[in-house]
């Protein structure tokens, strides 16, 4: 695969004319044209008119704005500054969204035309997950959670689309039929876009394993992960986490383990506000920073010692603990849940 860049040509003249009119304000002043060509590897939705220019002057932002909605020079004092442009604003993982970015550093010098060239890169990294036909053969349902700190995705088995993720390490997980495996982690760099094919094999315990193959087209970097199956299934000490709680609604007397983010109100879904928590619920997710309800399940606190003892209302200490709890998937108003709690477990 050809590596994505995308070239911005920023020019910088300094419009000097001295006459007895002009005062020393009037001077010291440049201005910025910004050129931009666009790299022929970028994706086709990208363009360069969309791109965020930003201008810094020693760690200060003097100017942050799109670039189709700029002039076309732009007026500046005379000094050193810091140039940055990216294509979007990327902090949690998506589906969808490489995200391109570059930095140069620039003087404008009263007199002077200066000319900078800007190189924006990928700055995320990209994974794509195939399953090898054996799945669809062997298994009815199946599907792979990629995580980060930031967040996670979750690819079904029909799932094409490559999911971006910030440099770093993930965890790959992968289900079927109710049996999970961790799939062991993987190192991402800026650029990288790695393949990930998964192809059962049922070990002499009936455990699920899972091959896994990683092909690198952009570091050349090459990466074989061979994850061992859990040693029993779902249990206290091997939990479903939310995503899974979400995919497996029906199950019962389940663990389940996620962080406690808040509480859902009596109406809507802002369960982040302390004000509308209930005594009746918590709201769990699978990192402590939460805030999309979608990739939460709401919990049920039965009357009696547990209601006492989690809900947030009376306990807002227990905010962005991690908890076990076993009970069944069933549905808790109106979305995926967990109700009928028999016992739990803050971490």
């Amino acid at each position: 695969m050809k590596k994505q860049f995308l070239l911005l040509v920023l020019s910088f003249s300094v419009m000097w004319a001295c006459s007895d009119k002009e005062t020393p304000e009037e001077k010291g002043i440049g201005y910025l044209t910004l050129n931009i060509n666009q790299g022929t590897g970028l994706k086709a939705d990208i363009q360069p008119e969309d791109f965020i220019l930003s201008i810094s002057d020693g760690g200060i932002e003097v100017l942050k704005e799109r670039k189709g909605d700029l002039p076309g020079q732009i007026a500046l004092p005379v000094g050193r500054y810091t140039v940055e442009a990216f294509s979007s604003v990327f902090s949690e993982p998506k589906f969808d969204m490489p995200c391109y970015s570059g930095k140069t550093e620039v003087d404008i010098v009263a007199g002077e035309s200066n000319t900078a060239t800007l190189t924006c890169a990928q700055s995320n990294a990209g994974i794509k997950i195939i399953w090898a036909p054996g799945f669809a053969s062997t298994y009815q349902t199946y599907s792979a959670e990629v995580q980060c700190e930031a967040g996670y995705l979750v690819y079904s088995k029909t799932e094409s689309r490559i999911g971006y993720f910030l440099p770093g390490t993930v965890s790959l997980k992968v289900s079927a039929d109710g049996k999970t495996l961790s799939g062991g982690t993987i190192t991402l760099a800026a650029k990288d876009m790695v393949t990930v094919t998964l192809s059962p094999k049922e070990s002499p315990s009936g455990m699920l394993s899972v091959n896994i193959t990683i092909d690198e087209t952009v570091n050349e970097r090459e990466i074989e992960i061979t994850p061992e199956p859990s040693s029993e299934e779902n249990s206290e000490n091997n939990p479903y986490t939310i995503a899974d709680a979400i995919a497996k609604q029906g199950k019962s007397e389940v663990w389940i383990t996620g962080y406690i983010v808040g509480s859902k109100p009596s109406s809507g879904w802002d369960f982040i506000t302390i004000s509308g928590w209930q005594v009746t619920n918590i709201v769990l997710a699978d990192v402590d920073t939460e805030t999309n309800d979608s990739k939460c399940i709401p919990v049920e606190l039965p009357t009696g010692s547990i209601r006492t003892n989690l809900n947030l209302v009376n306990h807002p200490e227990l905010l962005h603990r991690k908890i076990v709890l076993k009970g069944n998937l069933i549905e808790y108003h109106s979305r995926p849940g967990l109700r009928n709690i028999t016992t739990y477990s803050v971490k």
